[in-house]
Formats: C-alpha cells, sequence, structure tokens
C-alpha cells in the first residue's frame, strides 16, 4: 500500500500530519456515514417518554430519542462539511480526487498532476469545515 502524503509545494495548504490523516478517514468514511444517516432516517423508534427507570442508578438513565437526534446531527454535519469541500475542486476532478482518496487508486492513467493540487485542497478545506484545522 502506498503512504499517503501531502504536497508541500503550496505551503498555505499544508497541514500537520495528525490534521491531514484525520480529514483523509473523515472523506473515506463518506459513504458509511451516509448509509448510517439513511438507516437513521428510516428507522421509527419507539421510546418511552418517561425518564424514571426503577431498580437503576438515575445517572444511568437512557434517552433513546435524544441519542437518535444527536446520532443524526453529528453526521448530517459531518457529511455537509465534507460536501461542501468538495465543491471547490472543478468537476471534472472531483471523482478522481474522491476516488483516490476513498479507493486509493494511482494516478498514472490521469493526463496531469493538477489532481493532486486539488487533492490537498479539498483535503485542507474539510479539515476547516470539520474544525480539526
Amino acid at each position: 500500500m502506498a503512504r499517503e502524503w501531502q504536497q508541500t509545494k503550496f505551503k498555505e495548504y499544508v497541514m500537520p500530519d495528525p490534521v491531514y490523516y484525520q480529514s483523509l478517514w473523515a472523506v473515506r468514511d463518506l459513504e458509511r456515514m451516509e448509509v448510517r444517516l439513511e438507516e437513521l432516517k428510516r428507522e421509527q423508534k419507539t421510546c418511552s417518554s418517561s425518564l424514571i427507570c426503577e431498580g437503576k442508578n438515575p445517572s444511568l438513565l437512557s434517552r433513546p430519542t435524544e441519542n437518535h437526534a444527536l446520532e443524526m446531527a453529528i453526521l448530517e454535519e459531518r457529511i455537509k462539511a465534507i460536501r461542501e469541500a468538495l465543491s471547490i475542486v472543478p468537476e471534472s476532478y472531483r471523482a478522481f480526487v474522491l476516488s483516490n482518496i476513498i479507493f486509493k487508486t494511482s494516478g498514472k492513467g490521469y493526463p496531469n498532476k493538477l489532481w493532486r493540487i486539488w487533492k490537498q485542497r479539498f483535503l485542507f478545506q474539510v479539515a476547516k469545515n470539520l474544525s480539526i484545522m
């Protein structure tokens, strides 16, 4: 497996390695997040409105509706942040940049190396949108 690395030519888009890898893995997790969000939207949660749990510690209350809504909100925000960052990449490069990140395809079949610049800018914007930069 090839090592992931950043372009260092454009210094304003160079991130610390932990930030770079977090944004890289957030993009790789995009499909799973979208599937999970659709599952949550389809689910019909039935839960009790009572917060009283007899025989249990009151600090360990289960709030399924709150947990469900919180998970949906987090997923929606992460997906939105990644999709907004993708909008800065020109249309002709989007599919290749995503396939390079997600499936680790090589750039040998692509005619020029501009996609690397767009990949770097995309990941930089993902880090900014996710507030990890």
